[in-house]
């Protein structure tokens, strides 16, 4: 079967992510501005990176950026957008999940709800091969909700496409999985959208010089 993310126009997409009400575009790119200014990495890899959202957050003086996106299309628009903006930009196109895609490693990985759509288990297993050994890993996961719908109703019906195969992924299940490829959970906390979505942000590292911590 077709993935549908091969057929989704990139214009829906974003338009869908930015719209009020959503409003998950900006969330995911403060996200990622916050990580960069807590952790400072000369290396970041964006999987999922659709058309760069965020990119525009990346100081210049980053000295790697890799963006991996199962679109051609996608990563197409990447290029044209920020091809001039960074020291070395790396765009891969492929399936995370794919043996045959893969980078050299970076001090910061940035998952924003991209999880849901892959094997958890394998993917996380092949993003700590692309952690540096005192690097970190941010994921955002939505988590499930009584009120409203894995894929939001908005005029881009598009959207709708991918509820066939968006899967929520149980924290516990990220956790364990993390840990059994020898990364430690340093932060865990919840953050509600203006959608009234619930999302949890978590960061893992290899390092053992950090104590993890809980809050929520």
């Amino acid at each position: 079967m077709d993935n549908p993310w091969l057929d989704l126009p990139l214009a829906d997409y974003e338009g869908h992510m930015a719209l009020p009400g959503i409003e998950q575009a900006q969330m995911l790119s403060d996200l990622l501005a916050d990580a960069i200014a807590q952790f400072e990495p000369q290396s970041i890899a964006i999987l999922g990176c659709a058309g760069g959202n965020g990119f525009d957050r990346i100081p210049e003086s980053v000295a790697r950026v890799v963006g991996v996106d199962i679109s051609p299309r996608y990563i197409a628009e990447v290029e044209v957008r920020y091809q001039d903006r960074f020291k070395k930009l790396e765009l891969i196109v492929g399936d995370i999940q794919k043996t045959e895609i893969g980078f050299a490693p970076v001090d910061l990985i940035f998952a924003g709800l991209v999880l849901e759509y892959v094997e958890s288990d394998k993917v996380i297993a092949r993003m700590r091969s692309w952690l540096n050994t005192c690097g970190h890993m941010v994921t955002v996961l939505q988590l499930p909700s009584t009120t409203c719908s894995q894929v939001s109703s908005s005029p881009y019906s598009s959207l709708q496409s991918l509820a066939n195969i968006m899967n929520l992924v149980p924290l516990h299940a990220l956790q364990h999985r993390a840990e059994a490829n020898s990364l430690v959970q340093l932060e865990s906390r919840t953050l509600d959208s203006a959608g009234g979505k619930t999302f949890q942000v978590q960061i893992f590292s290899p390092s053992q010089m950090h104590a993890p911590t809980y809050s929520e």
